[in-house]
């Protein structure tokens, strides 16, 4: 709430005002009236009839009533302490000021009595200058309490005791709504930031969970793979063993081929041919045993680092998923 535009009614609710107005008009048995700077924001409480049924009836006097009642305030408010004055009228009036966090806002108005036997030609004149009717004026000028002058400053005192009251109830009730106002924006600022980072969170979530995902199939790929690798071995086996095969072979031929002379020459080449070609597969089978050794243990290298990575991301799935908790319940605290 601002308080350099805080109102009377911003501070203190009409009802509760006309209550204690009317509540120091039964005490005091004069009239009393509560005002912004706008007029009166309360009904007159133990109203006199020469007030309100002739003065304030008029047009002249009602707007002349207004001024006083602000003039009042005014003077009030200037000095600090109640003002005791006559009203256009010829009666005595007194008002209190209501400041709040030091402006002005209102001020409590009572009085409409008498403190001496009236001057009745002077209210004949007034009754001429707002246009009532001299002779009806006098007869309700004649039902005005008159109040010794101790008595009044008394009722002026209480008035303005009950607008300090009402000062200081009002500054207290304006701080507090300026500190609710602050609170609720502070909570509608974090609840905003929260639920911003609830999204980035969810957003991560499920980028975290895809690639959870992608992961695991790579993994299972990768196992697969290292699986395949493994399944070479055996084919390596067999060409080794065949290998081993033809060598035997072709030294038998040899060995045969001695034996038969002149005749097993030309055989004798053939199984020189056959444990060339054994030589040369029993070569080949040792590199690609090596290249498959390699592509194993790389496979396997890999399959760990991956199996590493998962654990690392499904470890960070985990703490995403408290963390959005975490932030859902501190969401759910701040909106209390």
């Amino acid at each position: 709430m601002d308080l350099e535009h805080l109102t009377l009614l911003d501070v203190i609710d009409r009802e509760t005002l006309q209550s204690l107005q009317d509540a120091f008009s039964d005490a005091t048995g004069m009239a009393a009236l509560a005002t912004d700077d706008t007029g009166a924001v309360t009904h007159l409480s133990n109203p006199t009839d020469f007030c309100m049924k002739y003065t304030r009836k008029s047009p002249v006097g009602c707007e002349r009533c207004n001024k006083c009642d602000l003039q009042g305030g005014a003077d009030a408010s200037r000095t600090g302490r109640p003002s005791v004055y006559y009203c256009h009228g010829g009666l005595v009036d007194f008002a209190a000021p209501i400041i709040v966090n030091g402006r002005h806002i209102g001020s409590l108005i009572g009085g409409q009595v008498l403190t001496e036997e009236p001057d009745e030609n002077k209210f004949r004149r007034i009754a001429v200058e707002i246009g009532v009717d001299p002779d009806d004026y006098i007869a309700a000028l004649r039902k005005v309490k008159i109040v010794p002058k101790e008595k009044v400053d008394a009722a002026a005192n209480l008035l303005y005791q009950m607008a300090n009251a009402l000062s200081m109830a009002g500054y207290q009730h304006a701080l507090t709504l300026e500190k609710m106002e602050q609170e609720k924006a502070d909570s509608e600022r974090v609840n905003k930031t929260v639920a911003n980072i609830v999204e980035k969170i969810s957003s991560v979530d499920k980028s975290v969970k895809a690639l959870e995902d992608s992961f695991s199939t790579i993994k299972d790929a990768a196992a697969a793979s290292a699986k395949a690798v493994e399944n070479t071995d055996g084919i390596v086996k067999t060409i080794e063993n065949a290998s081993t095969q033809l060598t035997l072979i072709g030294f038998n031929a040899s060995i045969e081929a001695k034996r038969a002379g002149a005749a097993g020459a030309g055989f004798n080449v053939i199984a020189q041919e056959v444990r060339t070609l054994a030589d040369k597969n029993t070569k080949q089978a040792g590199e690609i045993e090596n290249t498959l050794n390699g592509i194993k243990k790389a496979m396997n290298d890999i399959n760990n680092q991956i199996k590493a990575v998962y654990a690392g991301i499904e470890k960070t799935a985990g703490e995403i998923e408290a963390l959005s908790a975490l932030v859902e319940d501190t969401k759910t605290v701040s909106n209390k």
